[in-house]
């Protein structure tokens, strides 16, 4: 008529030993090193309670439970189907892959929690696997500021010698660029009306009397590494 009390299930949990139960992902996983934000569940240390497991109980379909994180757009992640280091170091082979770029919060960090003095991240991990550099970031970032540096990353790209100087380019221009200049760059790049009332929103939020992308905050997250 249920389970014991020795079976994680039954305690409403997963076993310590389980790195949900600890608060969050082991190190291997992906997600753990990219450091999502504190609106996603993940850096909230839990699933939702629209988790079976979170419930401590079993779906009505029977034994067969569902394990899902869900995020902040409502997609399910399935975390058995992510990418972790141990794949990537044991079965990812990217022989002629000039660039991994990860975009999102902390990618570049061994661990979200603690300042360590280990090696073995996302950003080694893809050297390891054959990339021949890699893009990471060191704190949580701001979402528009980084599509706006991504997108000026990539128009620096095709004529920088290095990933690196591209990098520290783009991070330049978003520092110094004036609101009248970036508004003519956007309108460039023919974003759709949805995108461009993102852009004016954002705007609006912003001092008019310095450059929207002066703070460090906005542009100084991003490292390159590589060769």
């Amino acid at each position: 008529g249920g389970l014991r009390e020795e079976n994680a299930f039954a305690q409403g949990g997963l076993r310590e030993e389980n790195a949900f139960a600890q608060g969050g992902l082991r190190e291997e996983n992906a997600f753990a090193q990219g450091g999502l934000r504190e609106e996603n569940t993940l850096a909230q240390g839990g699933l939702r309670e629209e988790n079976t497991l979170a419930q401590g109980g079993i779906e009505d379909e029977g034994l067969k439970t569902r394990r899902y994180i869900t995020l902040r757009n409502t997609r399910k992640a399935n975390p058995e189907k992510c990418l972790n280091l141990r794949d990537i170091f044991g079965e990812l082979q990217l022989p002629k892959c000039s660039l991994v770029t990860l975009s999102a919060c902390e990618t570049g960090l061994t661990t979200s929690t603690a300042m360590t003095d280990e090696y073995i991240g996302l950003p080694s991990a893809f050297l390891y696997a054959g990339s021949m550099n890699v893009v990471s970031s060191l704190w949580a970032v701001d979402d528009f500021a980084t599509a706006i540096l991504m997108i000026r990353f990539y128009q620096e790209l095709p004529k920088a010698d290095s990933v690196a100087i591209a990098l520290n380019a783009a991070q330049k221009w978003m520092r110094g660029v004036s609101r009248e200049l970036f508004e003519v760059w956007v309108g460039l790049l023919k974003l759709d009306e949805k995108c461009m009332e993102t852009v004016q929103e954002w705007l609006s939020y912003s001092s008019k009397d310095k450059p929207p992308f002066k703070d460090p905050e906005y542009w100084a997250a991003f490292c390159a590494t590589g060769y």
